[in-house]
């Protein structure tokens, strides 16, 4: 395993029996960790190359017509490979067409050790997000110029091959030896490199002899671990243990607010030394001054603060000085963990710079958001035959994560759809918890988590904490009374998640799965732990078993049928009402009756089944002695069955909730797949209305609640929003309302550009419409030079505009590349990261691209904005709330799609200009706008824009002068 040869092969296509051909090699040889030959040569394959392997990798027929064949390439790639492993990303389909050419020439079929540098990655990077090459090569700073070409490629994968080596080489021995018994069973020979790095760890640790009667013992340094109950943990740096907690301060001396202002941020205070580029700005600071007021005065505040005002230093600045002088501390919620994020390790890192007095700061996230580090350790002793490879790959890319994390959050992990599962199996839980009492407890993440939120001046979590504290009746955070909530656009949505309910099919049977009483399950090693205990066979125990076997398969079958009834039902009604590819169907307790009856006579059934079951099962652990007290293992799988019983009444009261008795406070709906063969049902719940859940236990009660965006008001009204959050039943005295212009010169920096001539808005199979956008999008990326930003409501649309685009530009001057979310990529990070990066490149993207995205400078000149960003009439929760709306009296329309769909495309509109240097030209393809009534709403509601309206023809003649004076203007 020490001498490697990294293959890869471009080829015809992806069937080597069906006649495909390598069209080009490239080969890297790796001796001792060195890279020490390469070779690369292009191939004539005897045969065309089809267009689009010439569009993905470049290489014309023109380019082999004089290349030599593979009969005479091959014997020095074979020398190559002589006596060396193979190595390639996506390993099995290099080794196809190896072995089919070696075979086709008289060679014997290749029998050395393969390496997928795809399933290592996975396996030792758990926190990426994406595993193509090109994406860890960027990710990694590893030199790859020309992605789909053999040498480039190869000599990316040997370097990506090298850094994995290295993170195995820094892995503790232990882990090596965990990981290598679940990788036993993958593709390729892990399991033959991992046993290689543990017998050379294992030849340069010493041996020594604790005493002298005592077995020699293996002496592995762990500067870097925690190595405890034969898991090793990375040992947590001072910062995240102490959470810069602060000391004993006398917060009488911390001056008074506006003399603390010009201190800080004067042209010779701290702000100026310590951050870069900082510029003084008075819509900042006329932010700071009214969120020092409100809090001061205990009123609430909304604030909505243009691109370009310093939202977040606008509010952490006069907040963190009040909460000093106060002794209180301050909450500040955000809607998204990445801003949660940046405000910790960005704004307050600059803030405990500048600011003449030290203070504290943390993050907390919901408790189902750490690992349960006894879980864990007790999932790892289930046995691995049985278990599926994806299940293995599962734990095996946790113990890797365990080597790296220091927080146990699962936000940093990038899991396949099993892993999504097994997390609720090992997430930290009131119900399972054994606290003080837990071997853990110390090394707990949740408890270290809760420890420095408890301690901090300033906490920062997001929107679904702050709404399951409300839940909770503020038994989740510290108490406190006065908050930030930023993106405080996206509050009542957030409410709408977390105050309804949600499960799914696939939940149901994995909870089954992990109640089994198969050989290994939880259940069978509970009772084989009591009788090793008690060293004989119990009566107790085998009656317990036999019963829970003999009700056991009856019950899985019964929800296997549920299931299929259920997916039949959903699949048969429901239509596309989301991006993310499902379908939804509204449906009510009473459309299960006539023959769809029998749905609501299973849901019995399966209901009666599963609470017969957990008599027997909760009757069986109670059973346990209390009087001595059983060793830690038992003690242990007795805890976690007791949290799957609690698991396993919170389904059956979700059953009877969705399918059985409604509730009228809340829209229900089913989701199925639209585009995989996975036959799933998402069942869902939301409150009509969300707003006196807010109202009362968060703006009645707590003294000041600051709520800033830069998107709250609809033609520069704050009502909506108001009414949105409950805030009109509190006296008007304790709410106030701030609107602070951007500092941009909109009407200099900005165009927008709306074609009178184009078609109405129409659906996907109206070719009149789609050939209009297309066209119009091709037309506005050949005027920008790429630099676009194409904006959709539907990822279907986009789906069809990009293939579209891609066919038109092929005959295009220039050569564009076109990024879409979903298609090249579902990270949108690396998407904007690989659109600034790429000249003349266009990035196609929905709903989570109209916001949070900032690209300032020449990369992006222009915004498409396809469709006005309304809600889909039929989805189920815009439904119940239009008809609550219509039972009240008021247009559901203007109280609610309007403003929803002017705050987003607000949002959208938002991403272009996001710095005083920036021009840009936005393009709306939607005649709504100018033709409906209701269009001045979006118009009136838009930063000064120059607006111009006219044929298409004329219009697109503008974008390439106006942006052509960006240049002038810098120079």
């Amino acid at each position: 395993m020490n001498r490697l040869l990294v293959v890869d092969f471009e080829t015809t296509g992806s069937h080597p029996r069906q006649g495909d051909s390598i069209i080009q090699i490239g080969a890297v040889a790796i001796d001792d960790g060195i890279v020490t030959d390469s070779f690369s040569t292009l191939v004539n394959p005897g045969q065309a190359i089809p267009p689009f392997i010439t569009q993905l990798t470049g290489i014309t027929e023109e380019m082999v017509a004089d290349a030599p064949s593979l009969e005479e390439v091959f014997p020095r790639l074979l020398r190559l490979l002589d006596g060396r492993a193979f190595v390639a990303h996506n390993a099995s389909f290099d080794l196809q067409f190896l072995q089919e050419a070696l075979l086709s020439q008289g060679y014997y079929a290749f029998d050395g050790y393969v390496l997928d540098t795809v399933e290592l990655s996975r396996l030792l990077m758990p926190t990426q997000n994406s595993y193509r090459l090109g994406e860890l090569a960027s990710d990694l700073d590893i030199e790859h110029e020309n992605p789909h070409q053999a040498d480039s490629d190869a000599m990316a994968t040997a370097q990506l091959f090298l850094h994995l080596m290295n993170i195995v080489n820094e892995m503790p021995l232990v882990t090596i030896q965990r990981l290598q018994m679940l990788v036993s069973s993958f593709r390729s020979d892990i399991d033959a490199l991992l046993r290689y790095v543990e017998m050379e760890k294992m030849a340069e640790i010493p041996l020594l002899d604790a005493e002298a009667e005592a077995e020699p013992v293996l002496n592995e340094p762990s500067e870097m671990w925690d190595i405890y109950r034969q898991l090793a943990l990375r040992k947590r740096r001072e910062k995240l243990t102490a959470s810069l907690r602060t000391p004993a301060y006398d917060t009488t001396s911390i001056a008074p607010f506006d003399d603390m202002l010009g201190q800080v941020l004067g042209d010779a205070g701290s702000m100026s030394v310590h951050v870069a580029g900082y510029q003084r700005r008075d819509a900042q600071e006329a932010m700071m001054h009214a969120v020092f007021e409100a809090m001061q005065d205990g009123t609430h505040l909304l604030i909505e603060a243009g691109t370009g005002t310093g939202k977040s230093l606008g509010y952490l600045f006069p907040g963190i000085i009040w909460a000093k002088q106060n002794g209180q501390q301050l909450v500040v919620s955000t809607n998204t963990i990445q801003l949660q994020e940046q405000l910790f390790n960005k704004e307050i890192m600059s803030l405990q710079q500048t600011l003449p007095f030290e203070f504290s700061a943390a993050t907390l996230k919901g408790r189902g958001n750490y690992l349960c580090l006894r879980k864990f350790e007790q999932a790892l002793e289930e046995p691995i035959e049985g278990s599926s490879q994806e299940m293995r790959l599962v734990k095996g890319q946790m113990l890797a994560w365990l080597t790296q994390t220091e927080t146990g959050d699962v936000e940093e992990l990038s899991m396949p759809p099993t892993g999504q599962l097994f997390w609720q199996q090992v997430k930290s839980d009131t119900g399972s918890c054994l606290n003080r009492a837990c071997p853990w407890f110390s090394r707990c993440y949740y408890f270290q988590a809760k420890d420095r939120a408890k301690d901090a001046d300033v906490l920062i979590v997001n929107h679904a904490l702050l709404i399951s504290d409300l839940q909770a009746e503020n038994r989740i955070l510290p108490p406190y009374e006065v908050a930030i909530i930023d993106e405080a656009h996206h509050l009542e949505d957030a409410a709408t998640q977390h105050m309804g309910k949600q499960f799914t099919t696939t939940q149901l049977l994995f909870l089954l799965d992990r109640a089994s009483v198969e050989p290994g399950a939880a259940l069978t090693r509970f009772a084989e732990e009591w009788e090793s205990w008690v060293g004989a066979p119990q009566d107790f125990v085998a009656e317990h078993m036999a019963e829970l076997q003999a009700l056991y398969a009856p019950l899985r079958d019964k929800a296997t049928h549920w299931t299929q009834l259920l997916y039949a039902w959903a699949s048969d009604r429901a239509e596309e009402t989301t991006e993310a590819g499902r379908e939804t169907v509204r449906y009510r307790v009473e459309s299960f009756t006539g023959k769809h009856e029998r749905i609501r006579k299973t849901t019995r059934k399966l209901i009666e089944s599963m609470s017969a079951f957990a008599q027997v099962f909760d009757r069986f652990v109670r059973g346990l002695p209390a009087d001595d007290k059983p060793p830690f293992a038992l003690r242990s799988l007795r805890t976690d069955l007791f949290g799957l019983l609690n698991d396993w009444q919170k389904v059956t009261e979700l059953l009877h909730f969705f399918l059985l008795e409604q509730d009228p406070q809340y829209v229900y709906w089913m989701e199925v797949e639209a585009r995989t063969a996975r036959k799933q049902v998402h069942l869902s719940a939301a409150l009509l209305k969300v707003s006196d859940s807010l109202t009362e236990p968060l703006f009645a009660q707590k003294q000041s609640m600051i709520l800033t965006s830069a998107t709250l008001t609809v033609k520069n009204s704050f009502s909506y929003v108001i009414n949105r959050f409950g805030l009109d039943q509190l006296p008007e005295e304790r709410v106030r309302t701030l609107s602070i212009p951007s500092p941009f010169d909109y009407e200099h920096q900005g165009l927008l550009l709306i074609p009178s001539d184009f078609p109405a808005p129409g659906k996907e199979n109206d070719l009149t419409y789609v050939d209009a956008v297309v066209q119009g999008c091709v037309d506005v990326v050949l005027a920008s030079k790429g630099r676009t930003l194409i904006l959709f409501t539907s990822h279907s649309m986009l789906r069809l505009v990009y293939n579209a685009m891609k066919e038109r530009l092929t005959d295009a001057p220039d050569s564009y590349t076109l990024l879409g979310h979903g298609i090249d990529s579902n990270n949108r990070s690396k998407l904007v990261g690989l659109f600034q990066t790429i000249e003349k490149s266009v990035l196609l993207g929905t709903s989570s691209f109209w916001e949070g995205v900032d690209i300032p400078g020449e990369a992006l000149s222009s915004l498409v904005i396809v469709k006005l960003p309304f809600t889909p009439p039929n989805h189920p929760v815009y439904q119940g709330r239009s008809e609550l709306l219509k039972t009240e009296g008021k247009n559901a329309f203007m109280s609610m799609a309007l403003p929803q769909a002017v705050i987003l495309f607000k949002q959208g509109v938002g991403r272009l200009i996001r710095h005083h240097l920036d021009r840009g030209v936005v393009i709306l393809f939607d005649t709504r706008i100018v033709e409906a009534r209701y269009g001045r709403s979006f118009l009136q509601s838009l930063p000064p824009y120059a607006v111009e309206s006219g044929p298409w023809p004329e219009l697109r003649e503008r974008i390439e002068p106006f942006l052509g004076m960006s240049t002038l203007l810098d120079s």
